[in-house]
């Protein structure tokens, strides 16, 4: 059995409510606090409230600042690696460093792409205060705690319109944040009410730990959580729901995907690139090119897509607006998947994720998240390929180890 969390965004999410609901699923609030208390020694005392939002019963996370918590008005925020190097730092779990460090990273990344400069120079603003780190560091705990393999994200809902103000030295920032929009590259998304819905931290943690589903997954139904936002608007109840579950072992899982095509042989190669990109901004699951000969002996492109079939009239849409094609196929194939789950594994500067994939409960492969090798890598001051290598090794004695038990 593998457990699994599916996360419904109802009409909010941020790094707090997802906290609130998996201590509202079970998660152990020991595990968190101790987590938190690694991280930031002395500073905060975490609890659940009961409250209600839209008519539904749900948790508030109650923070109270301790004795060594600095003012949040005037603390300076912290760069990216003074986060990472608190949680380098606490003896948490190794499981918990490796999610706490990827979201970290993808936050990272998502903000240097924004403003176009190298992640060593971002400026954090809000996000660069303790609230970030206890809510981060708290996810990855409640997860480990409840053992979760595996993560899947609801439709989110999104600003449709309008300004933030203060955020840090921007007098306003439109909605969706842009950093926000930018970590949900990938996940599907619908126009929700007015304000900030979705935090960057909230966002963050999807992008590093989930993916993104337009259905509620096949499982056998364990717990249930809710946990509320701060604010409590007229046009929305504020709040989100997990669902802890189980799948069943089995074979490679049957699934059925669309695949759209078009040849193109006046695009460049700048604009193919973008038109890619947008591709899997519009819900593809993968996008790819492939050289071949058209009409008249010219070289041309044949520009693909593979998607959930829901996904089919927003990817149609893109490739007109995207490329100068003028004409789109699509067909229905059915894909075999393997099972995944989440390892972690332990290497001589830190740990990092490893995606396994199980048929019918046999490790079959495992191969270590790149994302993770490059950021532990960028950390280490060594070559990536280097860090891979070990990763990679890692990955084989863990494939060979649980395939003899």
């Amino acid at each position: 059995m593998s457990a699994l969390l599916y996360v419904d965004v109802i009409g909010g999410a941020a790094g707090d409510m997802l906290l609130a609901s998996l201590l509202d699923a079970g998660a152990p609030i020991s595990a968190v606090r101790d987590a938190v208390e690694a991280v930031l020694p002395g500073r905060f005392a975490i609890d659940t409230v009961p409250t209600s939002r839209g008519g539904m019963r749900a948790q508030l996370l109650r923070i109270e600042r301790g004795p060594d918590a600095p003012d949040a008005e005037t603390m300076e925020p912290r760069s990216f690696h003074d986060l990472v190097a608190a949680v380098n730092r606490a003896n948490l779990p190794p499981p918990v460093a490796a999610a706490a460090r990827s979201v970290l990273d993808r936050l990272e990344q998502a903000e240097s792409r924004i403003h176009g400069v190298e992640p060593s120079e971002v400026q954090l603003h809000q996000l660069g205060d303790d609230d970030t780190l206890l809510d981060v560091v708290g996810v990855a705990a409640a997860l480990d705690g409840l053992e979760i393999e595996e993560v899947l994200v609801s439709t989110v809902p999104l600003e449709a319109e309008g300004m933030l103000t203060g955020w840090g030295d921007h007098p306003s920032v439109p909605l969706p944040a842009p950093v926000t929009l930018e970590l949900l590259r990938g996940f599907r998304t619908r126009a929700g009410g007015a304000g900030e819905i979705v935090t960057p931290t909230a966002a963050a943690i999807f992008a590093a730990l989930g993916a993104s589903t337009d259905s509620f997954p096949e499982m056998t139904i364990g717990s249930i959580g809710y946990g509320a936002g701060t604010k409590d608007p007229p046009d929305r109840p504020n709040l989100m729901r997990v669902v802890v579950g189980s799948r069943a072992a089995q074979g490679a899982q049957a699934r059925e995907l669309v695949v759209m095509e078009a040849n193109i042989d006046d695009l460049t190669p700048e604009l193919m690139a973008d038109a890619v990109q947008a591709l899997f901004a519009a819900g593809a699951l993968d996008a790819w090119t492939t050289p071949i000969q058209m009409k008249k002996g010219r070289p041309g492109i044949l520009l693909s897509a593979i998607g959930e079939p829901g996904a089919e009239p927003r990817l149609r849409t893109t490739f007109f607006e995207a490329t100068s094609t003028f004409g789109v196929r699509s067909h229905r194939v059915t894909r075999a998947e393997l099972e995944r789950r989440i390892a972690t594994v332990e290497l001589t500067d830190g740990s990092v994720r490893v995606k396994v994939g199980l048929l019918q409960g046999r490790v079959v492969t495992a191969t270590p998240e790149h994302d993770d090798v490059a950021a532990l890598a960028a950390r280490a001051g060594r070559p990536v390929r280097r860090v891979y290598e070990e990763a990679a090794a890692a990955a084989r004695a863990l494939r060979y180890a649980e395939s003899d038990r």
